[in-house]
């Protein structure tokens, strides 16, 4: 089979699941298994091979959504938070292949800004995301709050809501979660430019003295009516819409001990007494 024809094959699902021309999609991926299987079918060759398919894969993605559509690839990494150098043309990601391939190898996407959650972004609004300078991960000025509030698809590929469903943390710090708190992180950060500055950024960390488990099952999503599933040969595709899980995941948050993500040892939230853990952010600094 040719490479090709295996990629059309991938997008067709993709479009069933409901991507159309000029949309917002977020994709989640490993992409170990369809590469694998890509192998096998076409026969790729060595590394030029696997850039080939990734490339060819790429152009598919991009056409899928067309020029008035964007693409946002997550390029997350914590480095930054162990006090090593972040540099944003070169520091990888820590959350998958697709977005570090696209790092090295493709001059048509731009990587936004922030340390520690950046995206590698393509289409229409690439220049927007790119110049946002929000100072905290899932900010409303974040491209998670991009996301929100243009009605973006996540589009997950072999990977499970509970390993890769981050869009759940925008919605917890909007809603300021008891158990969470502002920390800040401060490094040195090599702009595009390649000018090294000392910046801070921050997060909405977890309260460790509470002891929790992502716990999220697979189609909690499917069930509320808010994403789709479908398989490519063998491998689950999920496509969630973000607008419209935001207040089923405030549901469960608020009114059920946010059972549907995670397991909170025996802790009972406590709305009302607010955080449980003092910020320590000068940036987001909340009294």
């Amino acid at each position: 089979m040719d490479k090709t024809e295996y990629i059309k094959g991938f997008i067709i699902k993709c479009k069933e699941l409901g991507i159309d021309k000029g949309d917002i999609v977020y994709i989640s991926s490993d992409v170990t298994r369809l590469t694998m299987d890509a192998t096998r079918q076409c026969g790729l060759k060595g590394r030029s091979g696997r850039d080939g398919f990734y490339d060819t894969l790429l152009d598919a993605l991009t056409n899928m959504v067309g020029e008035d559509g964007t693409l946002l690839i997550p390029m997350f990494t914590w480095s930054f938070c162990r006090g090593i150098p972040y540099d944003v043309k070169k520091t990888p990601g820590e959350v998958g292949a697709l977005g570090n391939w696209v790092l090295y190898n493709r001059t048509d996407f731009v990587r936004t800004e922030h340390p520690l959650y950046s995206f590698m972004v393509w289409g229409r609004d690439a220049d927007r995301l790119a110049t946002m300078h929000n100072l905290t991960a899932w900010s409303k000025d974040s491209p998670f709050g991009y996301m929100y509030e243009n009605k973006a698809k996540n589009l997950l590929i072999d990977v499970s809501l509970e390993d890769c469903f981050t869009f759940e943390h925008f919605v917890e710090e909007s809603l300021d979660f008891p158990i969470r708190y502002f920390k800040d992180f401060t490094g040195e950060y090599v702009t595009a430019e390649g000018v090294s500055e000392v910046r801070t950024y921050s997060m909405f960390v977890r309260d460790l003295d509470i002891e929790s488990r992502q716990v999220t099952p697979d189609d909690c999503l499917l069930k509320a009516g808010v994403s789709k599933i479908t398989d490519h040969r063998g491998m689950e595709l999920q496509l969630v819409d973000l607008a419209g899980a935001y207040p089923f995941i405030e549901k469960n948050l608020r009114e059920h001990n946010a059972d549907e993500w995670y397991d909170l040892k025996g802790y009972v939230i406590d709305w009302a007494a607010g955080r449980t853990h003092p910020d320590e952010s000068l940036i987001y600094k909340r009294i």
